[in-house]
């Protein structure tokens, strides 16, 4: 797989200004010689894309209806043993949420963590406000310590703020060029 075809790709399609916020520029990346050396930014960009940039996007609309909205940020790296260890990761959040690991989670903080999201969303569910809604620029944070903090949005510094405006200006062909790569569409370029 040639990666300088991937990357021409994305060059050609995205805007300059979205792409060298991932590292993925051709200029950025003048000297890459195997895909391997562009990865972890794929990934990046593909996860911002799929997750991140849509809930921000699903956030502001909702939230102009006059329905209240609720963010939150998960960087609270996995604490138990094997290769997702100490990676903030997709859904890990849930095992947190649902109360299923408190007696198996190695540390007190986590424990006290998952006790303290439980009382968000049993709160929540019976009616009262979890932290500050989405209109006040404001979201949960849940740092890499494991602390909840309700902080401004764009002081979460793990997020890339810009990418998600430049994205969601972009959305159309940014979520055609991200379906091309999680095809492998991309990466069969020769």
């Amino acid at each position: 797989m040639d990666p300088s075809k991937v990357l021409q790709t994305l060059n050609e399609a995205l805007p300059e200004s979205l792409l060298k916020i991932y590292g993925l520029t051709t200029a950025q990346n003048a000297n890459v010689t195997s895909i391997h050396d562009i990865l972890s930014k794929l990934i990046d960009f593909k996860t911002d894309e799929l997750f991140v940039a849509g809930k921000a996007r699903l956030s502001r609309e909702l939230s102009k209806t006059n329905v209240k909205v609720y963010t939150y940020s998960f960087d609270r790296g996995n604490p138990f043993p094997g290769p997702m260890n100490g990676i903030a990761h997709h859904a890990l959040d849930l095992e947190y949420l649902f109360g299923n690991f408190v007696e198996g989670f190695p540390g007190k903080k986590d424990v006290n963590l998952s006790l303290g999201l439980i009382r968000f969303w049993v709160g929540f569910a019976n009616g009262k406000a979890p932290w500050a809604d989405y209109t006040t620029g404001k979201s949960l944070y849940i740092t890499p310590e494991g602390d909840l903090e309700v902080i401004p949005r764009e002081q979460i510094t793990s997020r890339r703020w810009e990418a998600y405006d430049l994205i969601d200006k972009n959305w159309d062909i940014v979520r055609k060029t991200g379906d091309k790569l999680m095809s492998g569409e991309l990466a069969m370029l020769n």
